[in-house]
Order: structure tokens, then C-alpha cells, then sequence
């Protein structure tokens, strides 16, 4: 799938390619109260021990260092077909499953990565 968007800092149109191909990044974002944050950290590095979803390319937990209460899950997929295969063989994704353990509401965004740096 292709598109267009128009700039609207300069008027211009940026052409975008979205491709079968294209990694995509899942960020997951909550508060955990400070009570339930080693509860929280304990329970994501366990996810080590079992089996990850194919496509996942990498996972990260991280706290705001301004707001300790403040935690983000960001997870890289390979694809976006990998990310929706995940998403459609479980009831609820762990990374949101983890946040609801700690009685945290948390809130979901996916973004296509455009572009990396080394």
C-alpha cells in the first residue's frame, strides 16, 4: 500500500510506501503504583523463560526517569502481518496483560518504523 500526506510545516507532499515488510513498533504505556512496580519489573523479565511470539525482534521495559510510576513496554515486530498473527492468536497481548495484573489501565499505540539509525 502507498500514499501521500501533505506537510503542513512546508506545504509539501511526503510519498510513503507501507509494505508487507515494514517493522512496526508497539508501545504499550501505563502508570504502575510505586507498591506494584517490582511486581510489574518481575513479571516482564520472567517473559524470558517462555516462548515468544515469532516476529518479535525485541522488547523493552522502560520506566520515566521524571515519574517512576511511568512505565512503557515497546516492542519491535518484523512485520506488521507478524504483529497481527500475535494479536489474533490470544485474548490479550502480554504486554497489556502485564499491566492489567497490576490493576493499570494502560494504553496502546502502534507505529511503522520509517526509518532506523545505526
Amino acid at each position: 500500500m502507498s500514499g501521500a500526506v501533505n506537510d503542513k510545516g512546508n506545504g509539501k507532499q511526503i510519498i510513503f510506501k507501507k509494505g508487507a515488510n515494514m517493522e512496526v513498533i508497539t508501545i504499550v504505556e501505563g502508570r504502575v503504583p510505586i507498591s506494584k512496580a517490582k511486581e510489574f519489573e518481575t513479571a516482564y523479565a520472567a517473559l524470558k523463560q517462555g516462548a515468544l511470539s515469532p516476529g518479535l525482534i525485541r522488547s523493552s521495559l522502560l520506566r520515566n526517569s521524571d515519574n517512576p510510576e511511568i512505565y512503557r513496554i515497546e516492542t519491535i515486530w518484523e512485520s506488521r502481518e507478524a504483529l497481527e498473527k500475535m494479536r489474533s492468536s490470544t485474548q490479550i497481548p502480554k504486554a497489556i496483560e502485564l499491566f492489567q495484573k497490576v490493576r493499570a489501565s494502560p494504553r496502546l499505540e502502534i507505529y511503522d518504523i520509517v526509518h532506523n539509525l545505526p
